[in-house]
């Protein structure tokens, strides 16, 4: 005879079974992370810090090939190609998207609402409608942001030409953070009386024309903010401060190593390093709305006297000792 008893427990064996089998499958799942890339993912830059993430993720247990996946996506700096690789990683469902940039990050966005997106690196994420505030960001955005450096390259190009009274800024002006950079820079600007002309390029037609006004302009020195566009060129960047005899100054410490003269920045390496610890919490069943942006931690001052050389310049004792880095 079967009895209530009986069959309630079968059924709580039932549940008990059905619950462990699910647990087990989920636990045996092997996690796939989308990395979306604006521009080439095979620069010096990018390479170094694609390495940083995968040894970061190792560390906490994420091995490519053993027990995650990786799928990495490289517009190379076309938007459309973008917007089609941010839909293609939604499509095949990957547990996160890594995107490096306000702009990958927002087709990330834009191609999904629901899979967890760490953003790297963001400018100003609040302005580009990305997250609700750093503290709790909401939706399926969170990751890193970098702070405005202008007003510190103000600073320190006063202090490496003491009688410079113009600069010229050249930016992208669809950087969500472009706005920002630009009202500190002003703002650090008059304090020492410089005249400030901002030369916009947003598409590599309009580097020649950037390029022309700064020249006609004959500024004392050139503040340069990075972001995918200018990264992509920013070889043509370096070239022309060089043939314009321009002293230039880089948010990006990597550009100074690449020929330019002078960088002040976040250590970029520090976001792909968050960026793993991002992904861990994620996967782990943390949401992404829970998870406050974080900034970064260390920067570096890298000056290159090689660069200095060839333009004829002095650089200040000052500035080579407060250096993380000269290039000799």
């Amino acid at each position: 005879m079967i009895t209530r008893r009986r069959v309630l427990f079968a059924v709580g064996v039932g549940l008990a079974l059905a619950h462990r089998q699910s647990y087990g499958q989920s636990k045996s799942k092997i996690p796939r992370i989308g990395v979306l890339w604006y521009g080439s993912m095979d620069t010096p830059s990018a390479l170094q810090n694609r390495a940083v993430f995968r040894r970061s993720l190792a560390a906490l247990g994420y091995v490519e090939g053993k027990n995650v996946v990786i799928e990495e996506r490289s517009a190379e700096g076309n938007q459309e190609r973008l917007r089609e690789l941010a839909r293609e990683l939604a499509a095949v469902k990957v547990d996160v998207i890594v995107a490096p940039a306000v702009t990958s990050s927002r087709a990330a966005r834009q191609a999904t609402s629901t899979i967890p997106i760490v953003m790297l690196h963001a400018g100003d994420p609040v302005g580009a409608g990305l997250i609700a505030s750093l503290a709790r960001p909401g939706g399926n955005v969170t990751g890193t942001t970098n702070l405005s450096f202008s007003g510190k390259q103000v600073e320190l190009m006063r202090e490496l030409a003491p009688r410079a009274v113009k600069l010229a800024i050249i930016l992208n002006p669809s950087n969500s953070g472009a706005s920002r950079y630009v009202t500190e820079a002003m703002e650090a600007g008059r304090k020492f009386n410089f005249s400030i002309a901002v030369a916009e390029v947003s598409r590599p037609e309009d580097l020649s024309n950037a390029f022309a006004m700064i020249r006609d302009m004959r500024p004392d020195g050139l503040l340069v903010m990075t972001d995918p566009f200018i990264g992509d060129h920013r070889a043509e960047v370096i070239a022309f401060a060089a043939s314009t005899r321009v002293p230039a100054s880089y948010d990006i410490p990597n550009l100074a190593r690449e020929g330019g003269l002078m960088a002040y920045g976040p250590l970029l390496a520090e976001h792909y390093v968050m960026a793993a610890g991002y992904v861990d919490r994620i996967l782990k069943g943390a949401k992404p709305a829970d998870l406050p942006v974080e900034q970064p931690k260390r920067f570096e001052l890298v000056i290159n006297l090689k660069t200095a050389k060839a333009l004829g310049l002095a650089i200040p004792q000052s500035l080579l000792l407060r250096a993380d880095e000269v290039i000799q």
